[in-house]
């Protein structure tokens, strides 16, 4: 099993038992991201509809409170970032009195995300971000959470799962120590980060920019610390951020300034480099003779195989053909990347699978199912 997988099986047997896990680790190493690719892949098995509490709107989050059925089939991720959240009544409520004549009571109202993750029906996740750099109040609140799945009097639905998480103290001096008797109540768990090959598999699934994909592959490194104020350390969510403004892109000068300003400068400088290959090379000629191919360097093969992916809808497919089986004989690195890079555009990939010989598809059958 990869980390990933690992971790997915943690996530269902504590949700299964009712415990709940707290995260601890560096920042931006994609504890978030876990979390979120676990709900997505167990909305998808369940067969409901994964519901991001957050991008919900006042009626939406309404109606989902009001209509049973509509909740019964919603898996719902509701993401509380603690130190940013302000005043606690946003998580335990607030108190009301009414019928304040001679008789009078009072009632908790109740925040509405605690309104439906009640809900008996209700299946999901509560995840409690940045609980160690919280302050006091809303940490003790978090913490009773975590242990008892309860706000107050109101018990979170049973098949709701908690998790936590946080840094670690050396990265972030706002932090402040977990409580040990909380540490062994619950699962707690040292994160420190994605393999790579799962994180090139997310990262196809949510269709980053292919010279981010290209590149993390290439170089096989998605962290790297500064140690200089000011200045970004490369992690993965550095390259969500790169992918989401550079895609579609071609301008040099402006994939610099985003690369220096999300990357480690290290890390910018070769991953600017690489791009500055795509304007050298002319992917048409490999195509006509992948023999040339063979005798590049690595980056450059790299590099060729992430220009062919941009602009396979407009390569012949008889010639993308005889290059796929030529450089799959001795190089099928460079073929797997290529298939990868092309997995979701599926009338191209349909057509080079059914092109391709048995032997070779099933030697890359893996890559096509994640």
């Amino acid at each position: 099993m990869t980390k990933k997988e690992t971790l997915f099986k943690l996530f269902e047997k504590a949700q299964e038992k009712g415990k709940s896990i707290i995260l601890i680790g560096n920042y931006g190493i994609g504890k978030s991201q876990v979390v979120y690719e676990y709900a997505q892949k167990k909305a998808k098995e369940k067969g409901k509809e994964l519901v991001i509490w957050h991008l919900l709107t006042e009626e939406q989050k309404k109606e989902l409170i009001e209509n049973r059925e509509k909740l019964k089939n919603s898996f719902v991720v509701v993401d509380i970032k603690l130190q940013s959240i302000g005043d606690i009544s946003k998580i335990t409520g607030i108190p009301l009195i009414v019928n304040g004549n001679s008789e009078h009571k009072v009632i908790w109202e109740l925040p509405l995300f605690l309104k439906v993750l009640s809900r008996e029906e209700s299946d999901g996740i509560l995840f409690l971000d940045e609980i160690n750099m919280a302050n006091p109040s809303l940490q003790s609140t978090a913490f009773e959470i975590i242990l008892q799945k309860k706000v107050g009097e109101w018990k979170l639905s049973n098949n709701v799962l908690v998790i936590g998480a946080g840094n670690t103290l050396d990265v972030n001096i706002s932090a402040n120590p977990i409580p040990r008797p909380l540490i062994n109540r619950c699962v707690f768990i040292k994160f420190d980060g994605f393999d790579l090959e799962d994180w090139i598999k997310w990262a196809i699934s949510k269709q980053l920019d292919e010279r981010v994909i290209s590149f993390v592959k290439m170089f096989k490194e998605l962290y790297k610390d500064t140690e200089e104020e000011l200045e970004p350390s490369t992690r993965p969510r550095s390259f969500e951020i790169l992918s989401e403004l550079i895609k579609n892109e071609e301008d040099i000068d402006y994939i610099e300034l985003v690369a220096f300003g999300t990357l480690h400068k290290s890390t910018a400088t070769e991953f600017i480099n690489f791009i500055k290959l795509f304007d050298k090379l002319d992917y048409e000629k490999y195509i006509n003779e992948p023999k040339l191919f063979e005798e590049k360097e690595t980056q450059v093969k790299y590099a060729i195989v992430t220009l062919l992916a941009r602009n396979i809808e407009q390569i012949d497919i008889k010639r993308l053909m005889n290059f796929i089986n030529h450089v799959s004989r001795n190089e099928p690195e460079f073929i797997m990347l290529l298939l990868m890079l092309i997995k979701n555009k599926s009338k191209v990939i349909d057509k080079i699978l059914l092109s391709l010989p048995r032997d070779i598809t099933d030697r890359f059958a893996s890559i096509l199912t994640f």
